[in-house]
């Protein structure tokens, strides 16, 4: 990793999840299939982690699939990345990450819930995904937040 981080506002953040839901309902009107490989090639893009990263500390609990997500502060940004061994969770991984990654900590704390929980609701995440994927999602979320509130 280098040691810029793209610094983003809540405005950027959410003009993101609109254009990924937009996306992914559109992909989903052809084809549900078509929804998971963009969710998919979504989560191929993902940096990963090491081994030595894939602790207690970044394990995100209560999913299915294992999911782990590691983070740190540059330049007062939070900087998200993680894994899964799901593929279509991996997806809503990438879609997490990237739309949280580069926001002040108090704003993923205070700002992003709202429209987190919008994409959840109009791309009928609970509806496409089984519930313990369903519930992994808001987990990954839970546990980025929560690290967001450790960096304060």
């Amino acid at each position: 990793m280098d040691g810029t981080v793209e610094k983003k506002s809540l405005e950027e953040m959410r003009a993101y999840l609109e254009e990924i839901t937009s996306e992914l309902l559109m992909m989903r009107e052809m084809d549900n299939l078509e929804m998971y490989r963009m969710l998919t090639d979504m989560g191929k893009e993902l940096e990963g982690l090491s081994e030595e990263e894939k602790t207690e500390e970044n394990y995100v609990y209560g999913c299915i699939s294992n999911v782990h997500i590691a983070d740190e502060l540059r330049e007062g940004r939070m900087v998200y990345r993680g894994v899964s061994d799901a593929h279509v969770v991996r997806g809503y991984l990438a879609v997490l990450v990237n739309a949280l990654s580069g926001l002040a900590p108090e704003d993923v704390l205070s700002g992003t819930r709202e429209a987190v929980e919008k994409f959840a609701r109009e791309t009928d995440l609970k509806a496409s995904l089984t519930p313990n994927r369903a519930n992994a999602f808001g987990n990954i979320y839970k546990l980025m937040v929560d690290k967001a509130a450790r960096r304060m």
